[in-house]
């Protein structure tokens, strides 16, 4: 029995699913399997067997950037992600390996894979590397860097006042506020901050800050796939045409190899 509904997927044990590939005279059926993250991405992201290509996303902040800016792509001529083929896959963000894993799982049955993931925490040395080696392709934020500080490094000043606006409007400006003061260890706070962004002197360092500040552990200002695609579709598609050069470059390499079906 052939299907593609996710909804059979997700009923189904790994070992009751076969990925069917071309091979060079006859056809290969590869079986799914019944290891932990593969029966996981079965139950949450069924649809990721049924798409040719699939980026796995460290965590939940990483799908939200990709469906937001691919809404805003959207609303300005560009074909979506799902139209030219790719599903996106969660990996639950808590450890740096896990991606590169589900990934080269994904690999060995036939999908084109790739990987995008925070460089706060490296992998460990050899497994992104490996990966690659066998035909994955990898996306990572500037070293030493999760998502956060990447936004609030990159974008311009007035997309960051526009980031802090919208902590605010999520959780307050006395939260915000805090978890600024506990960043810079009671070196600045929102009023700080916002003077320099209010006069266009925003410092690298009370960049740094806010995007520290912003992954505050259990209390992120953005992270759901929720928040952070309203981001990503509001604030971050808008701005990225005046972002760092090197940010628009790595968002413009995700949706290239996003449409290149072939490679």
């Amino acid at each position: 029995m052939t299907t593609h509904s996710p909804v059979a997927l997700r009923e189904l044990a790994g070992n009751q699913l076969l990925v069917l590939r071309p091979a060079d005279v006859k056809h290969e059926a590869k079986a799914v399997g019944t290891a932990d993250h593969i029966q996981s991405t079965i139950r949450l992201y069924p649809d990721a067997f049924l798409a040719p290509s699939i980026i796995i996303c460290e965590g939940a902040s990483e799908v939200g950037i990709v469906r937001g800016l691919d809404q805003y792509r959207i609303a300005n001529g560009h074909d979506a992600i799902t139209a030219q083929g790719v599903a996106l896959a969660d990996c639950g963000g808590s450890n740096a390996d896990r991606p590169f894993k589900r990934a080269t799982t994904f690999c060995a049955l036939g999908y084109r894979a790739a990987v995008l993931r925070d460089d706060d925490k490296k992998p460990t040395e050899g497994v992104e590397a490996a990966f690659i080696a066998g035909g994955g392709k990898v996306f990572a934020w500037h070293d030493g860097w999760a998502l956060e500080d990447e936004l609030f490094s990159s974008l311009t000043g007035d997309a960051v006042d526009k980031l802090i606006d919208r902590a605010i409007e999520l959780h307050g400006e006395e939260l915000v506020n805090e978890h600024i003061k506990s960043a810079s260890q009671n070196g600045k706070d929102l009023n700080a901050i916002r003077t320099e962004v209010l006069t266009d002197g925003i410092t690298d360092e009370s960049r740094l800050i806010l995007g520290k500040a912003a992954r505050t552990r259990k209390a992120g200002w953005f992270k759901s796939v929720t928040w952070m695609e309203e981001v990503a579709r509001d604030i971050v598609g808008p701005d990225l045409a005046n972002a760092n050069a090197s940010f628009s470059a790595l968002i413009d390499d995700i949706f290239a190899w996003a449409g290149n079906a072939g490679a």
